[in-house]
């Protein structure tokens, strides 16, 4: 009776769970958020900083609107363990003066052709 139980419970929790989470998504994806930089931090440093540790497919510097102060960048790395050396090795560690918030963030969502 236990193990009939326990099995059904299993079913259950694996028929609720989606196939991929955001979590196991986060741990493969190969986007770097960055965030607390100094407004005069421009993409060339940014590159030149951040190309120590692996292949960067796309570095963006992001400015809100009605701004001319950049607060973060978004990275896009070749493998998830390039993102993951950078983020081990650059959160926490100061560029021109700030301390940086380094993590691996969810890629983007794309739309799902399918569902049109």
């Amino acid at each position: 009776m236990r193990r009939g139980v326990l099995a059904l419970r299993t079913l259950r929790q694996s028929s609720q769970t989606p196939s991929l989470s955001a979590a196991s998504r986060r741990m493969l994806s190969t986007h770097v958020s960055v965030i607390g930089l100094h407004w005069k931090t421009d993409e060339t440093r940014l590159r030149e900083v951040f190309a120590n540790y692996g292949t960067l497919e796309e570095a963006d510097l992001v400015t809100p609107e009605n701004s001319s102060m950049h607060l973060w960048a978004s990275l896009v790395y070749s493998t998830f363990d390039e993102a993951l050396e950078a983020t081990s090795e650059m959160n926490g560690q100061e560029l021109d003066g700030r301390l940086l918030r380094v993590s691996i963030v969810d890629p983007p969502m794309e739309d799902d052709p399918a569902a049109n």
